[in-house]
């Protein structure tokens, strides 16, 4: 085999293992077997930023209403603002994890605004 069709081998396998790698990271769901909606509420701790945020904007991509929280609130309000101009459901609160006060106050307001959450991811370090 030649150096040619070796090249063009290895650049099939890679497109194959791309496309593969596409099916992957779709949602296996049809619409009518997803059990989420935009109803579903999901809070994202540490969202403003990184891999948090890449979560928040892939669940609001999604459908769902998506809580994105940050220690400080200019940061999660700028990514919330970002999101939002991206068309998504997505809303922010002060959250910080180590502070039993902000915990209770978040609490509350999650409770008062939605009746509570449906899935809660943690990236906050």
């Amino acid at each position: 085999m030649g150096s040619t069709e070796r090249k063009e081998r290895a650049k099939q396998r890679r497109e194959s293992r791309l496309q593969e790698i596409s099916l992957l990271r779709t949602i296996p769901y049809s619409d009518h077997q997803r059990w989420w909606s935009s109803e579903t509420i999901a809070v994202v701790t540490g969202s403003n930023r990184g891999i948090g945020f890449e979560i928040a904007r892939q669940l609001a991509a999604h459908g769902l209403t998506v809580v994105i929280t940050s220690r400080e609130s200019s940061a999660g309000v700028e990514a919330a603002k970002v999101l939002q101009e991206g068309g998504l459901n997505v809303v922010c609160h002060q959250l910080d994890i180590l502070d039993p006060s902000s915990i209770e106050q978040f609490c509350e307001w999650l409770q008062q605004n939605y009746g509570g959450l449906d899935i809660l991811v943690s990236c906050t370090p």
